[in-house]
């Protein structure tokens, strides 16, 4: 059976919320001068603790579906990919990832460069420095970017079983866990694409987050052989959703 990664994040969350919410207290238990670091030990062990919480608490709920998942509760699908298949995913997902993105990053980094050279000609001495920062904005966003898509990549190819379970609310590929059946999150559609000799079901959902709305795209691809299957199972879940 697959492991469940949601779990170890979950009890990782919790151990670090009874740690920090013991922290909250050690100053009064160690005598420390509350105006020389007392409250401030309390007040960062207090954010710390909550916010640990709030994450343990999403992360149980995501690790009791993955559980149902695994037992085959409401399980459209189970498909594990041969290594010469996934391989060919991982890289073309990379690529498309970062073909993707690279678009944002260039309107992004157009606007900081124009806003910085415009507060650069209007007040030289502080327009420079802002000129300076919004360089700096640039360099964050184009690292976060190949990071990002480093990060997948290196997920994708690492050594352990690739495959993916299908459920009309949910998608669970190479240990990590997509789900519309949420709040404030709609599903849009799910669609059979091809990508040059790759077929893939291609999940489109969207959430809303403090930044605003955010689409999601999850490539799921298709084994030889279950196209079939996989067309039946795009029409169940438009249906449902």
């Amino acid at each position: 059976m697959s492991r469940n990664p949601q779990k170890n994040v979950a009890l990782t969350s919790f151990i670090t919320a009874v740690i920090m919410t013991i922290m909250i207290f050690v100053p009064y238990l160690a005598d420390i001068d509350p105006y020389n670091g007392g409250f401030a030990i309390s007040f960062v062990s207090i954010l710390i603790a909550v916010t640990a919480a709030i994450v343990g608490l999403m992360f149980i709920g995501q690790a009791k579906k993955v559980d149902q998942i695994l037992r085959g509760q409401g399980v459209l699908a189970h498909w594990i990919y041969p290594v010469d298949l996934w391989r060919e995913y991982a890289e073309k997902e990379y690529k498309t990832e970062k073909a993707q993105k690279k678009f944002l990053v260039i309107i992004v980094a157009a606007f900081a460069i124009f806003f910085g050279l415009l507060f650069w000609l209007l007040d030289p001495e502080p327009g420079f420095i802002v000129f300076l920062v919004m360089m700096g904005l640039i360099g964050l966003i184009i690292l976060t970017w190949q990071f990002t898509a480093w990060y997948n990549y290196r997920k994708n190819t690492s050594n352990t079983t690739k495959q993916v379970y299908i459920r009309k609310d949910a998608v669970y590929l190479n240990n990590t866990l997509y789900e519309w059946a949420t709040a404030f999150t709609s599903f849009n559609k799910v669609k059979l694409q091809k990508n040059k000799d790759l077929n893939l079901l291609v999940f489109i959902f969207t959430s809303l987050n403090r930044t605003g709305p955010q689409t999601y795209t999850i490539r799921v691809p298709i084994p030889p052989g279950k196209e079939e299957n996989a067309k039946n199972i795009a029409e169940q879940i438009n249906e449902s959703n």
